[in-house]
C-alpha cells in the first residue's frame, strides 16, 4: 500500500469515526460526502474514486470555489458492509452534506434502495458504482447514474463477440447483486443467438476464491471467450491464476469497466494483462486533444498527489464531481438539497469537452458513451 493511499485510509476511517452531529457547518463552506468502502475488498476503485473527488474540489476550491464558498468532503468508511453502508448514509443524511457522490458497492445500494432510504431522506446520490440494472430500473427521483450503464457495456462486448466469431462464452462472476445481474444480462443478450454461454463461475467476495478451481472448470468448458464480471482487484488476481495455468488456455478476455488496466497490471502483470477486451465510459485518457480529458491532466499536474498515477478512475470521479459542481452553481448562492436536485434535474445535455450528460425529471442516467480498448504494451490502451 501506498504512503498516499493509506494516508487516505486513515482520512477515510477517522470520518467514519465521527457522527456527523460532530461536523458543525463551517461559514462558507459546501459539504459533500463520500460514503464508499476505503476498508475491504475494493478498497482500490474507492480510494481512487475519492482521490479523483477530491481533485475536482481542489480545482474548485484554488478558482475560488462556487459563489465565493469553499468546497469540503466528508470521508465515510462503509466498509464494504451493507448494514455498515446504511448507518453512514445515516450520519450523512444527519450533517451539513448537500450530497452523496460515488457510492461504490452493489450491496451497499441494493439495501439503500430495498430501504427506500434516498426518497424518504430526500438524499440525493451521484455516480453510482456500479451500473447494474437493478440498481437504475425503476428510476430514483434522489438517485443520479452518470456513467453508461452495464447493459450497454455488456451489449457491445456481446457484440465485439460476435464481430471476431467468438461462439464459446464462459462467463466469471461476483457472487453479490451486481455480478449475478451481469450474468443475467449475458445471458438474456446471448439468447436466441448464435453464440451460448457454456461455463458460469462465481467467485465469492470479501473470501478467498478457489481460483484453480475456477481455472480448471473452464479448461474442461474450452470457451472462446470469458467475461470477467468482476471488480478489479478480484479481476487481477483471477486474471493472473489464468495465464499461469498450463492446458492449453487460449480464450479471450475481457471485462466491463470496473477492470481497469491500472489494477489488472499492477495485480497480474503487465504481460498477463496484455489483450485483454475492456468496455470503458468515460473518453480515453491518453487522449488530450479530448478538453475534459486535457483538463483533467492540467488539475492533475497542478492538484494531485505527489507520484500519483492518472488512472480511470480519477478521471470518472472526477467528471462526476464536476457535473455535481455544476449544479451547486445552478443551485445559487444558498444551495439546498431540494434545489440541489431541480438544478441536476435541469442538466439538459450538459457538454464538459467531449463527454456529455443529460438528465431530467424523467431521466436519471446522464450517459450513454460506452468503447471498446484493449490492454496492449506498457499497460497502454488501445481503441
Amino acid at each position: 500500500m501506498t504512503r498516499n493511499r493509506s494516508a487516505l485510509l486513515r482520512a477515510g476511517m477517522l470520518g467514519a469515526s465521527l457522527t456527523f452531529s460532530q461536523v458543525a457547518p463551517a461559514a462558507g463552506e459546501i459539504a459533500l460526502a463520500h460514503v464508499a468502502p476505503l476498508s475491504g475488498p475494493v478498497t482500490r476503485e474507492a480510494t481512487e474514486y475519492n482521490a479523483g473527488i477530491r481533485l475536482a474540489l481542489k480545482a474548485a476550491n484554488a478558482a475560488g470555489g462556487i459563489h465565493g464558498k469553499q468546497l469540503v468532503l466528508r470521508n465515510l468508511d462503509d466498509e464494504y458492509k451493507a448494514d455498515t453502508a446504511l448507518a453512514r448514509f445515516r450520519e450523512a443524511v444527519a450533517s451539513d452534506a448537500l450530497a452523496a457522490l460515488m457510492t461504490v458497492g452493489s450491496p451497499a445500494m441494493t439495501r439503500l434502495l430495498a430501504e427506500q432510504f434516498p426518497e424518504t431522506q430526500k438524499f440525493p446520490i451521484i455516480g453510482v458504482i456500479p451500473g447494474a440494472e437493478p440498481l437504475r430500473t425503476p428510476i430514483n427521483p434522489y438517485v443520479y447514474h452518470v456513467r453508461a450503464g452495464d447493459l450497454e457495456q455488456y451489449r457491445k462486448l456481446a457484440e465485439h463477440a460476435a464481430t471476431t466469431g467468438q461462439q464459446r462464452v464462459a462467463v466469471v462472476y461476483a457472487d453479490i447483486p451486481f455480478g449475478t445481474a451481469g450474468l443475467a444480462t449475458l445471458e438474456s443478450l446471448f439468447r436466441g443467438k448464435s453464440q451460448q454461454i457454456v461455463a458460469r463461475v462465481a467467485l465469492p467476495m470479501g473470501g478467498k476464491a478457489d481460483l484453480p478451481a475456477a481455472v480448471k472448470a473452464l479448461t474442461s468448458a474450452k470457451p472462446d471467450i470469458i467475461y470477467m464480471v468482476i471488480p478489479a482487484q478480484l479481476a487481477g488476481e483471477f486474471l493472473k491464476a489464468y495465464r499461469s495455468a498450463s492446458g492449453g488456455l487460449t480464450a479471450q478476455l475481457a471485462t466491463v469497466s470496473y477492470g481497469n488496466a491500472e489494477t489488472l497490471c499492477q495485480v497480474a502483470g503487465e504481460d498477463a494483462a496484455r489483450g485483454v477486451v475492456i468496455a470503458q465510459v468515460m473518453p480515453n485518457l491518453g487522449n488530450s486533444a479530448i478538453p475534459v480529458v486535457r483538463r483533467f491532466h492540467e488539475d492533475m499536474a497542478r492538484f494531485g498527489e505527489p507520484g500519483s498515477r492518472p488512472s480511470i478512475f480519477h478521471l470518472e470521479a472526477y467528471v462526476t464531481t464536476r457535473i455535481v459542481l455544476e449544479a451547486i452553481r445552478r443551485a445559487g448562492p444558498a444551495p439546498t438539497r431540494p434545489n440541489f436536485v431541480q438544478a441536476l434535474d435541469g442538466l439538459k445535455n450538459f457538454d464538459m469537452g467531449g463527454y456529455t450528460v443529460d438528465f431530467s425529471p424523467t431521466r436519471h442516467t446522464g450517459s450513454s458513451f460506452v468503447d471498446i480498448s484493449i490492454v496492449g504494451r506498457g499497460c497502454k490502451l488501445m481503441f
